[in-house]
């Protein structure tokens, strides 16, 4: 599995192929093991690839990040995103992703809604306790990226309606460049 090493800033990844990503998701799934994945969009502070997107698995009991280069969005994402969160996370008819709902209770949500709606470029990463992207290590978070400007918010648990909300209108996002 293990096709080398990737350094940047603190985080040490080891690399992997993209194929390499949804097995190691599930074995890490299937032993009980706590993980979690990422997109890092090309430009994200913690993409070592110039210019092109990664996908990320980190296994939070070892606290090892494994890092995957790709030249387009990594398609994974989309099945690695349904087993951490559940089925319906990309679901834009969900009732609990409804932004106007939510707007009120998230800072973050507004912030990012206002970015998006000057079509400013953004991406987003969904921060386990044990991240090792997480700005508020030991809560949840939920981080934004928009150029050099980067804002969080953190939670006690899961934030599964704004992460939706997030997801969806990122996935849209994708979707009109596509």
């Amino acid at each position: 599995m293990c096709n080398g090493t990737a350094h940047h800033g603190t985080i040490n990844y080891t690399t992997i192929t993209l194929d390499e990503c949804l097995p190691l998701a599930q074995r890490l799934q299937g032993e009980g093991k706590p993980w979690h994945s990422h997109v890092l969009s090309p430009g994200c502070r913690f993409n070592p690839f110039e210019g092109r997107y990664a996908a990320v698995v980190e296994d939070d009991a070892t606290q090892r990040a494994y890092i995957a280069p790709s030249d387009g969005f990594p398609e994974v994402d989309k099945q690695l995103v349904r087993m951490l969160h559940g089925d319906d996370i990309l679901d834009a008819g969900h009732p609990s992703s409804a932004e106007d709902t939510l707007l009120d209770g998230s800072p973050l949500l507004k912030r990012l809604v206002e970015i998006d709606s000057a079509g400013k470029s953004w991406h987003h990463h969904m921060n386990f306790p044990d991240c090792a992207l997480n700005p508020h290590r030991g809560r949840w978070a939920i981080t934004i990226e928009c150029g050099e400007e980067q804002f969080s918010e953190s939670y006690d648990d899961e934030p599964r309606d704004i992460l939706r909300a997030i997801e969806v209108r990122y996935f849209r996002n994708l979707d009109k460049k596509a």
